[in-house]
């Protein structure tokens, strides 16, 4: 089974809205160091660390795959989120429902590596109800019940380290509320019904989120950009060798950027494999006779010049406008750029 995507655990390290385009990238050579004292740090402004031999670029993220529950007593309602926002809670109306982080449930199986039912995300348009679930089958014949995502897998009850989430339902106020507790309101009490177990949790254990290539990062104490290529992170040596090599441009009809540049409080939180600099010298270009499409990049330490295959461009948003028409580009020795994850 694919592994599910990440929520947005990611709150205060990455940002990948509308805004993080060219216009929040100012990279000014007198912002950075030398390409002297660069290149004598590995090309990439850090030290090159030893890689495995095979080159990989990750992330640990804390609490991947938690529930968060929410409450408001302005609507004395209980929700439930992958998200520790509230702006994320599903509602009816715009506007702010006043509620606040309560507690954080414990964490599915994101991964769906095990053999546990996928929990499920529904709520009610009508009554404002959300229900967690592992049985969508429930909500057949009624009305109102919207999906509204999944959030990993249930853990089987008997394996190791995992404990029941139990769930309740006050008809009054139209919720459903989840604990961990029992003990927190036993067979029912204050007006909730108990309907017994949902599911299973464990605690949340950092993980190892691989990151894929053709994405980029900015470091915020630096200003300076970054780029996932081949398994490893490379620095772009300035804003005109982003913007020519890269495509940056918006795109119509929804006016969208190309590509999105995520943004990290440092750059050392993104671990693994460093590579050496993309340099004022790279450039691409396209033989006009077979249409085949290079990189050059001299600084590189796997060859000079390297064959973009076609479903590659996009992947590493490559920019068309930049190509350089050439003719007699034949060399069968000239390795392909690989996409490694």
């Amino acid at each position: 089974m694919k592994k599910l995507l990440l929520p947005l655990i990611t709150l205060s390290l990455l940002s990948c809205s509308s805004e993080d385009t060219l216009e929040d990238v100012n990279i000014q050579n007198n912002e950075i160091q030398t390409k002297n004292d660069l290149l004598q740090r590995g090309g990439g402004g850090f030290v090159n660390t030893p890689t495995d031999p095979q080159n990989k670029v990750w992330q640990i993220i804390d609490y991947p795959w938690q529930i968060y529950g929410f409450y408001s007593s302005f609507l004395n309602k209980h929700m439930y989120s992958s998200s520790g926002h509230p702006s994320m809670i599903p509602k009816t109306q715009p506007g702010q429902s006043w509620y606040f982080l309560d507690r954080a449930l414990g964490a599915t199986d994101g991964e769906g590596n095990g053999n546990g039912s996928m929990i499920s995300s529904w709520f009610n348009t009508n009554t404002q109800d959300l229900v967690l679930t592992t049985n969508p089958n429930e909500f057949t014949g009624q009305n109102g019940w919207e999906k509204v995502n999944d959030l990993g897998k249930s853990f089987i009850g008997n394996e190791p380290g995992t404990f029941p989430i139990y769930r309740y339902f006050r008809n009054e106020t139209k919720s459903h509320f989840y604990t961990r507790d029992k003990n927190e309101l036993g067979d029912g009490k204050n007006g909730f019904v108990y309907e017994g177990i949902a599911f299973y949790l464990k605690e949340p254990a950092p993980y190892e989120y691989r990151i894929h290539d053709g994405t980029f990062y900015q470091d915020k104490k630096t200003n300076s950009v970054y780029v996932v290529m081949e398994g490893q992170l490379r620095m772009i040596e300035n804003t005109e060798v982003l913007t020519r090599v890269f495509d940056f441009r918006n795109k119509r009809p929804l006016n969208m950027p190309a590509t999105y540049i995520n943004k990290v409080d440092d750059i050392e939180i993104i671990q693994g494999s460093r590579g050496p600099m993309i340099q004022a010298n790279a450039r691409l270009s396209e033989d006009v006779n077979t249409g085949m499409r290079y990189f050059s990049d001299p600084n590189g330490t796997r060859g000079n010049l390297k064959i973009i295959p076609s479903m590659l461009f996009d992947i590493y948003h490559f920019n068309d406008g930049s190509l350089v028409r050439t003719t007699g580009t034949n060399n069968s020795r000239l390795q392909e750029l690989k996409k490694t994850y």
